[in-house]
Parts: C-alpha cells; structure tokens; sequence
C-alpha cells in the first residue's frame, strides 16, 4: 500500500508539473512596454514615440505615457456639424486674446467660456493650437470625460470655415 500510495504521489507530481510547463505563462499577464510621448503642445511632436521617459526633443515638454492621452481633436470645420446647444467651448487663450484686445485677432467662438463642467463635452480651442491640446490632456487627466481639441486654433478659422450659417451661429469677430 506505501508502495501504490508512492507511486501515486510521484505520478500526481509528475502531471502537475507537465502540466505548469505545458500551459507556460497561460492566465498571467505579460507585461506591456510603456510607450512614451511629449505632453501634447500642439506641435508634430505630438505623434512622435519614445521608449522611455525623458523630454521631447522637439519642445521640451516632458514625455508622458501614450496611453493617458484621451482626447479627442476636431478640425474647425467640423464643428459647423455639432448641435452647439449640447456643447462648451473653452477658450484657453489669455484674456486679452479672448476679449480681442491683444495684437492679434482671431475672432472667438460665440457664447465660448472658461468655466469647468466634467459632464458635458467641451472643445478647446486658443490661438493656434498650442496651449488647447496641453489644456485638452489636462482635463482629461482631472475627471473631465468628453473632451475635444479644435485643431488649429482660432487662427485658422476664417480659412477653414467657409459656411456662412456657421459662422454666424458660432463665430465672433473681434
């Protein structure tokens, strides 16, 4: 009986080991390599990919993990196509770009403001799409779910944006 109860014992060994060996890292998770990118500024760089951390070479901005970058970007024509009474555009230029008293004017997006709301969608937009894709990953990164960057900028509205029913529901001149 020790004899068949040994036998037993080393068989039931036995398959236990063929078996972890034959399923190999089946059931674990194998790790994903981070890929890294600059915190979006707007520039080419945006879409450039890096290995490990550092600063973009480009702009100097740190590089982040690609996966955290959520937003969306939208190119200003396309917003004609948006029903506007179901969004807010943040305007994330200075106030005097906003109010249209700095040397450059841009013109605004109509009703556009800088006040926070986590459950709607916003758009953000600036000058020349600099500061709003930064702005854009920001929010992102604090709770902010439906979240837009308008490509760009408002300097290249007046070029892009030919519909005139769209310009005068949602642009502004300054």
């Amino acid at each position: 009986m020790k004899k068949t109860f040994g036998v037993l014992l080393i068989a039931t060994a036995v398959a236990i080991s063929f078996y972890s060996f034959s399923t190999g890292n089946r059931g674990k998770k194998t790790p994903v390599a981070i890929k890294y990118t600059c915190l979006p500024c707007g520039a080419g760089c945006d879409t450039m990919v890096y290995d490990k951390p550092g600063t973009c070479s480009h702009c100097n901005m740190k590089l982040i993990d690609r996966s955290t970058i959520v937003h969306k970007n939208i190119q200003p024509g396309q917003l004609c196509s948006l029903d506007n009474k179901k969004i807010i555009f943040l305007d994330v230029r200075t106030a005097e770009e906003f109010n249209g008293t700095a040397e450059d004017k841009f013109g605004a997006i109509k009703n556009a403001i800088n006040i926070q709301y986590k459950d709607k969608e916003i758009i953000v937009y600036c000058s020349h799409s600099h500061r709003s894709p930064r702005a854009s990953y920001m929010l992102t990164q604090n709770g902010f779910k439906h979240v837009t960057n308008m490509l760009g900028g408002m300097s290249v509205w007046k070029d892009l944006v030919k519909k005139h029913d769209c310009n005068e529901r949602l642009y502004q001149w300054q």
